[in-house]
């Protein structure tokens, strides 16, 4: 049987009150109100009583056992004939001899008493052994004296409270322990849910068959969500790609019908609009693979890619210089060639557009490199540098032709990048505009 959680807390609550009851007779225990009640009488208590008695009138004596008598203390005037003999466990053991000291002959008998039902004789680890004395008074009588507990109290001598308290106290234990093992998977489901992307394989997530209901319910629940985000994600995938391919047909056939426009100019802008839309088309793809992590993987010189990037851009006519270190250098990391060849040509296009050149440079250590491209444009003011990296935002609010694109350059490199575990940031220098490209280097186990 499995107990919910709410459940399981009231029983906390429980065990937690009785412990506190537990206290509270520890406490009364410690102060003594307790253990004198519990307590056998003193032997020269019960020699006071006696003398008490052996000068008291008979006609008087009724009156002194009202006066003697007590809620702990139980007196009875009895024939000596009536006294028992004394318990032959009791006469062996020593318990009677402080008494014998005192009262001497005066101490006819003893035995273990039976308290609230409980044989006394059996108590082996109780704060006392519960006695009743039997002494001489004089003229053929006898007192029986013993203790009378105004309490219940258990086979082993102590309080019913008390070892209700004992009993709390190790229920409470095992009920926090239970607890604190329903709790661990949560702990360990957060610690999974931080860990989900959409764009890796799915997080094998706590197993808690053997737990609550309400606990499991829970992590069935979240299972099915990141199921949900998975199959969402690479849907989407799958429908641009999809639309990337047909509009590149369509783009295909649509270029060779426009070298049959007899307007140059037009033919031109309607080329220029053909060419921005298929970059477009390749920016979306390239976001939404890397969204949901399905970028190639390969090992390849970093240096070397972007040497040969920047000699494109030379016998293309644009304004783009690299330094000669990146044809000197190695850089070796893993990842997604179109990808990164996609991140120099948006950074570097952006940096001919709004900053009239581009000139790369780079920063290496063990674990990383730095790609600095400058450019002699105004620089970006500090409430640029935080949304030109977001999407569809231009450094020039304009539309037009001259500047061209849609405001993703940059954010398509910022997200390629981070899929790539790197960082992209803005800065100025004192030439113009820098945008700064890190990524980690490939490590060998």
């Amino acid at each position: 049987m499995r107990f919910g959680l709410v459940a399981r807390l009231v029983a906390i609550g429980a065990s937690l009150l009785l412990v506190l009851w537990l206290l509270v007779l520890g406490v009364a225990y410690r102060e003594g109100s307790l253990s004198r009640a519990t307590s056998n009488p003193e032997p020269a208590q019960l020699a006071a009583i006696a003398e008490l008695f052996a000068d008291t009138p008979p006609a008087q004596q009724d009156t002194v056992l009202k006066a003697v008598r007590s809620p702990g203390i139980d007196v009875q005037l009895v024939a000596v004939s009536e006294v028992p003999d004394t318990d032959s466990e009791l006469r062996d053991s020593g318990v009677l001899e402080p008494y014998r000291a005192i009262l001497g002959e005066r101490l006819l008998a003893a035995q273990s008493r039976k308290l609230n039902g409980l044989d006394g004789s059996r108590w082996r680890f109780g704060p006392m052994r519960p006695l009743k004395f039997w002494i001489a008074a004089g003229d053929g009588k006898a007192l029986a004296i013993g203790v009378h507990l105004p309490f219940p109290v258990t086979p082993l001598g102590l309080p019913v409270g008390l070892g209700a308290g004992l009993l709390g106290t190790m229920f409470a234990f095992i009920a926090l322990l239970l607890f604190h093992r329903e709790i661990r998977p949560l702990a360990r489901l957060a610690a999974a849910v931080d860990r989900i992307d959409p764009s890796t394989e799915p997080v094998p997530l706590p197993d808690t068959r053997a737990g609550t209901p309400e606990i499991t319910a829970l992590v069935r629940a979240f299972d099915r969500l990141q199921k949900r985000l998975h199959t969402m994600t690479r849907s989407r995938m799958a429908l641009i790609g999809g639309l990337q391919h047909d509009v590149r047909s369509f783009a295909t056939r649509l270029r060779l019908r426009l070298e049959n426009l007899p307007d140059a100019s037009e033919r031109e802008r309607a080329t220029s609009d053909i060419t921005d839309m298929i970059s477009l088309l390749d920016n979306a793809l390239l976001i939404s693979r890397a969204g949901v992590g399905v970028l190639d993987e390969e090992l390849l010189d970093l240096c070397e890619l972007v040497s040969a990037e920047f000699a494109e851009f030379r016998e293309a006519g644009l304004p783009a210089e690299a330094s000669e270190d990146f044809a000197r250098k190695q850089a070796w990391i893993v990842g997604d060639r179109v990808a990164l060849r996609r991140i120099i040509l948006n950074v570097v296009d952006n940096a001919i557009k709004y900053g009239t050149r581009a000139q790369a440079t780079f920063d290496l250590d063990e674990e990383r490199i730095t790609i600095l491209i400058d450019d002699d444009g105004p620089g970006f003011s500090e409430e640029a540098r935080s949304l030109l990296l977001e999407p569809f935002v231009r450094a020039e609010p304009s539309r037009s032709r001259g500047t061209g694109g849609a405001g993703l350059g940059l954010s398509v490199a910022r997200s390629l990048t981070e899929a790539h575990d790197g960082v992209i940031s803005l800065e100025n220098t004192p030439r113009g505009g820098r945008v700064k490209v890190t990524l980690p280097l490939f490590k060998s186990s």
